[in-house]
């Protein structure tokens, strides 16, 4: 038989890794954006994190595409050309909040 502080700890061991599982299944456009902030002096700051290329190309598979390029790296709107079936897309990605903006389909030559 267990005693009592076996019992709660592996209860809490099971709570933490049911809730890390959560975490990782969330999509990308259903994730929080993840910032944060400080003052110095009595100013405040604040940092956002945007998505790299390779976390827009994740976020790209994960919905489907592939042979993803990107076209336009400016800022944080992103325009990448990719493949899903047998068309070709041109895709708008604000990379700060993780979300596929515009979806046009292209013509192949």
């Amino acid at each position: 038989m267990l005693t009592p502080i076996k019992s709660a700890t592996r209860a809490a061991i099971l709570a933490i890794a049911l809730a890390g599982a959560t975490v990782t299944a969330i999509p990308a456009q259903a994730a929080p954006q993840v910032s944060f902030s400080f003052s110095i002096g009595g100013e405040h700051f604040k940092q956002r994190y945007c998505l790299t290329d390779a976390q827009v190309r994740k976020l790209l598979r994960w919905q489907g595409y592939r042979e993803i390029r990107f076209t336009d790296r400016r800022g944080r709107i992103v325009q990448v050309r990719a493949e899903r079936g047998n068309r070709d897309y041109r895709i708008t990605v604000d990379t700060c909040r993780g979300r596929i903006i515009d979806v046009d389909r292209i013509r192949r030559r």
